[in-house]
């Protein structure tokens, strides 16, 4: 391996690094939270908490998401030419218009969702509260990742999650249901918006005007974000809605577990490098430092890192469910290995599509994100009346299939930043590992009777001989 190369993954993996321990914490939380979720709420209870859940996810991704992830895009630029005050400025006010329209919406909407996905008025209205401190939250996880606080960042993720277990045993104590699950949510995350607000200090004085420049660049670069990521949105919750629609509570609960259970452990892990590689990559575009071969050490360091995690999920789903679940939820085993791949799948893209906020061209991910999302919803409603919950797993999994093809595909006049045939050798290299270690691992365990125990040992011997091995021949998978 070239010292160049050997010093990008150096580079990369330390920067990665600065932020796993807050995925891990959220992971353990997962761990702990989900069987919590599934032992002491109805199967109802817990479809009511999902959809609420997922409708917290659509309103921050059409409000607040767009216009934070517009913050740590632009804010190198404005701090280069030291016009940060008139920037955050510009930021505060188009957040308040915003939250403006979502109250409107809400008034507007409310009847129709609550008639269509069987949530209640109180679990819409939590929702809608929680959309507020969440808001603000992205917003200084933000600024906290463009001044590299990682370990405020790690603290702060921590005391949420402690205070969300707490507060969740103290409410359910008294009301059993989603709405106890809810306001523990929002209770916590006001907690930790005071507690981050408290630890660092934004020297700027809020100008009351909107600069039209920066509000231009801003709703270029973000409002095609707000579609993109509606449908991304869509995309991954079809199958709930679609279920909770025909009243199939048992299925909405499933899918929704499969996909937190997975999506909770994986997802954490997977999402930390665009975390933490995107302000780099911002940095580097802007200073007019971005080189091919950092790009493709990222992709291929994902492969090595996050492959063998994936490989777990889809060889040894019915053990996992068997450790965690209730026995009504055996089902889900069906579903992680689709659910696992996608999740890879889908951040595996974004990755790749960090192109498009370089080139400020979000507006062709835009497109192709619209198609696919208006063909899977088709796709979707045909194969769950095939197939019940395993169709949806299918959809869901090809959907990102093709998404990740097509946007390989698209490449930019003077921007040649990935070498494919690099990544796709550490792909296939660490894919080929797998294989191998799963037939010789299912060899070793036959002599023994399966129980919970037997299964948690054979899984964890298969990871960390998985990991030993690819570390042993790092240098020619990485090459």
């Amino acid at each position: 391996m070239e010292g160049s190369i050997r010093r990008n993954y150096y580079l990369i993996f330390n920067n990665i690094m600065t932020y796993l321990p807050s995925r891990i914490l959220i992971i353990l939380n997962s761990v702990i939270i989900i069987p919590l979720y599934a032992y002491f709420l109805s199967e109802k209870q817990i479809s009511i908490y999902l959809i609420a859940l997922q409708i917290v996810n659509l309103i921050c991704t059409c409000s607040f998401d767009w216009i934070t992830k517009a913050v740590l895009r632009f804010y190198e630029k404005y701090n280069i030419k030291n016009a940060l005050a008139t920037f955050f400025s510009s930021i505060f006010w188009l957040s308040v218009i915003v939250y403006t329209i979502i109250i409107i919406c809400y008034f507007s909407f409310k009847d129709i969702i609550l008639e269509k996905f069987a949530v209640d008025n109180t679990a819409f209205l939590l929702s809608i509260l929680i959309v507020i401190p969440c808001g603000i939250r992205q917003f200084l996880y933000q600024i906290l990742r463009v001044r590299n606080k990682a370990k405020l960042y790690t603290f702060s993720i921590l005391m949420y999650q402690l205070s969300f277990i707490v507060l969740f045993f103290a409410i359910t104590r008294i009301i059993p249901n989603a709405h106890a699950v809810l306001f523990a949510m929002l209770v916590a995350i006001l907690f930790i918006d005071i507690y981050i607000i408290r630890q660092i200090y934004l020297n700027y004085k809020i100008e009351f005007k909107i600069n039209k420049y920066i509000l231009f660049e801003i709703l270029k670069y973000a409002l095609p974000l707000i579609v993109t990521n509606t449908s991304y949105w869509a995309i991954l919750n079809y199958s709930k809605l679609i279920f909770q629609h025909m009243h199939e509570y048992l299925n909405t609960a499933i899918t929704g577990i499969a996909w937190i259970l997975s999506g909770s452990i994986i997802q954490p892990l997977v999402t930390v490098f665009t975390f933490a590689s995107f302000p780099v990559l911002i940095r580097k575009f802007e200073l007019k430092r971005l080189y091919k071969t950092y790009f493709t050490n990222i992709l291929q360091l994902y492969c090595f890192l996050v492959l063998p995690l994936v490989c777990v999920f889809c060889y040894f789903s019915k053990d996992i469910v068997h450790i965690i679940l209730p026995e009504n939820y055996k089902t889900i085993s069906l579903m992680l290995p689709f659910f696992a791949s996608g999740i890879f799948l889908h951040e595996f893209m974004k990755l790749i599509n960090i192109k498009y906020h370089l080139k400020n061209r979000t507006y062709i991910e835009m497109f192709f994100s619209v198609l696919i999302a208006a063909a899977a919803y088709f796709i979707n409603i045909k194969m769950i009346d095939l197939y019940s919950v395993l169709g949806a797993a299918v959809v869901l999994f090809m959907s990102e299939v093709i998404l990740v093809f097509i946007n390989l595909f698209v490449k930019f006049r003077s921007f040649d930043y990935l070498d494919y045939k690099k990544i796709l050798k550490t792909f296939l290299n660490i894919a080929l590992i797998g294989i191998v270690l799963y037939a010789a691992d299912n060899l070793i365990f036959i002599p023994f009777d399966p129980n919970k125990y037997i299964y948690i040992v054979k899984i964890t011997a298969y990871i960390i001989s998985y990991y030993a091995i690819c570390y042993k021949f790092k240098d020619k998978i990485l090459a």
